[in-house]
């Protein structure tokens, strides 16, 4: 097995319930999904379902860009400045040794240089903090708009939140879904 393989064989990989595809925590299709919908994926999910093309990318560093500090990412990403002391507070105990965003830019990730999982993804409207445990907990921000039901707070994200009615990932613009079709 390859190095690169290795990296996707040991990245720890979700799916919505509805099973679609495989994804990493911080993908940009999964961020209108609540969090409660998520199932970790499994070896039969691995052999079963595709890898999103922007997670495989993601986990092969493909298209990746470094920061030297999460206020470089955050000016970089445009991150709400109204999030960003919480953002730098729930992340000041948490261990990691480098910082970067995915090709897509849709978030920032602070990791390691090896194969261990990300210790948070930042997301302009929430953080996912990896438990010791495993799995990660979800901290939404003053700006979070939130999915389905409930009302956009003040300085919510501009992104619309249609989701496929098979799939359950976020709809790109053209309303047509790249994970079913």
């Amino acid at each position: 097995m390859s190095a690169q393989d290795k990296l996707v064989a040991s990245a720890e990989l979700y799916r919505t319930q509805g099973r679609g595809k495989l994804h990493v925590r911080g993908c940009s299709h999964l961020q209108s999904t609540d969090p409660a919908k998520l199932v970790v994926a499994d070896d039969r999910d691995r052999a079963d379902l595709e890898l999103c093309s922007e997670c495989d990318k993601e986990i092969r560093g493909i298209g990746r860009v470094e920061y030297p500090s999460l206020d470089r990412a955050f000016e970089a990403l445009k991150f709400p400045v109204e999030n960003r002391r919480l953002m730098q507070d729930l992340t000041a105990s948490v261990d990691f040794e480098r910082i970067w965003a995915p090709q897509s830019r849709s978030y920032i990730a602070a990791g390691f240089r090896d194969e261990r999982p990300v210790a948070a993804y930042l997301n302009k409207g929430f953080v996912h903090v990896r438990l010791a445990e495993g799995g990660y907990q979800r901290h939404e921000m003053p700006t979070f708009a939130g999915s389905a039901g409930g009302t956009a707070r003040v300085g919510a994200a501009e992104r619309g939140g249609e989701v496929c009615r098979t799939c359950f990932v976020q709809l790109p613009v053209s309303g047509i879904c790249d994970e079913c079709g």
